[in-house]
């Protein structure tokens, strides 16, 4: 009887602790399950309306609501944001301070080599925007003797270095951070000749300051491929390291379910009156 009593004892012992290891087990499962990962952005806030800071102090624009939605379609991903210069979020990068860089990036040779590229982001349409009593840029091909002014690293600069690899006269650039607005008021008092931006940011800023002393000059079809041959979206930048990888495969199916439900498309119509987004095919 005795024993019979024992045998009882042990096997809810043995029960209880094979129940207490399923929960344990469980309990992992369940913290895997639920992992979180943050990763922060870098960003210049500039140019407007890409990436900016608004009157309540808070980074908003194209490429930071376009990377808070696909925060969004990634389970467990949260976001932080860090404002900087161009030249440094290429430099945390690098550095792994940085997992992800926003800022109406387009593509070269030299950047694919350290950093992983999104999936196209934003589709670039390019206008060359110059003094109203200018007659002398007519096309993209004019612009070689010329002066400009533009933020490194963005897409517009890209495609006047890419022209200036080629041409036997270069078109002077002064790399400068400041807001595209500004940029456009240069051009209308005469400091430069033209500036190389894209037609919605054009017309966003026409829409708020109404510069009434420049115009834009629509490129034709073929100055368009020569300047799209290089640079024809924007893109992500995503840390070129085993960990960006994985974070590159999850933000390019996010990007590719943001612009099939219509998510991209709004933000497009909010900071450029349009629809500005890649579409397949493209």
């Amino acid at each position: 009887m005795k024993i019979r009593q024992r045998l009882t004892v042990l096997a809810a012992a043995a029960l209880i602790i094979l129940g207490g290891l399923g929960l344990s087990g469980c309990s992992k499962s369940t913290k895997a399950d639920n992992k979180t990962q943050t990763i922060t952005v870098g960003t210049s806030g500039a140019p407007k309306p890409f990436t900016y800071v608004n009157s309540h102090q808070k980074l908003v624009g194209y490429d930071i609501d376009t990377v808070r939605a696909i925060a969004k379609e990634i389970p467990g991903l949260k976001v932080n944001f860090q404002k900087t210069e161009i030249p440094s979020i290429l430099a945390g990068l690098d550095s792994g301070r940085f997992q992800v860089g926003a800022n109406n990036f387009a593509s070269n040779p030299q950047r694919r080599e350290k950093y992983y590229y999104s999936k196209p982001t934003f589709k670039d349409q390019y206008v060359i925007v110059v003094k109203k009593n200018n007659h002398t840029i007519k096309s993209f091909d004019d612009i070689a003797g010329k002066t400009t002014i533009s933020a490194p690293g963005v897409n517009f600069t890209t495609a006047v270095e890419t022209f200036n690899k080629k041409a036997k006269v270069k078109s002077k650039i002064t790399y400068s951070n400041e807001d595209p607005a500004k940029t456009l008021q240069d051009v209308q008092d005469g400091k430069y000749d033209y500036v190389l931006i894209d037609k919605p940011l054009y017309q966003n800023y026409q829409k708020t300051y109404h510069l009434s002393g420049i115009k834009a000059v629509n490129l034709t079809q073929l100055d368009s491929k020569q300047i799209s041959a290089s640079t024809p979206y924007s893109y992500l930048l995503v840390e070129k390291t085993p960990e960006g990888k994985k974070l590159l495969k999850k933000i390019n199916a996010a990007i590719t379910k943001i612009q099939a439900n219509g998510t991209a498309k709004k933000i497009s119509e909010t900071y450029f009156y349009g629809d500005y987004t890649p579409k397949e095919g493209d």
